[in-house]
């Protein structure tokens, strides 16, 4: 399992990517750092393909997902 805190921008802490992830109050949680997913800005649209949960620090569509503080 791999952790990121609701303070982290990166993709498996946007409301825009769409990997497997357990969202909790105050941290996502994805199986692996290399968990990826289809993001829903970009072209890429296959989830294979699609940006790993730890990707996305400089993305300018990064909006924080809702459920975390």
């Amino acid at each position: 399992m791999w952790t990121a805190t609701s303070s982290t921008k990166c993709c498996a802490t946007c409301t825009n990517w769409g990997g497997d992830r357990k969202v909790g109050p105050v941290s996502v949680e994805t199986p692996s750092v290399g968990t990826r997913g289809k993001c829903y800005e970009r072209v890429i649209t296959n989830p294979t393909q699609g940006p790993m949960g730890c990707d996305g620090r400089n993305c300018l569509k990064y909006r924080k997902l809702a459920g975390i503080r």
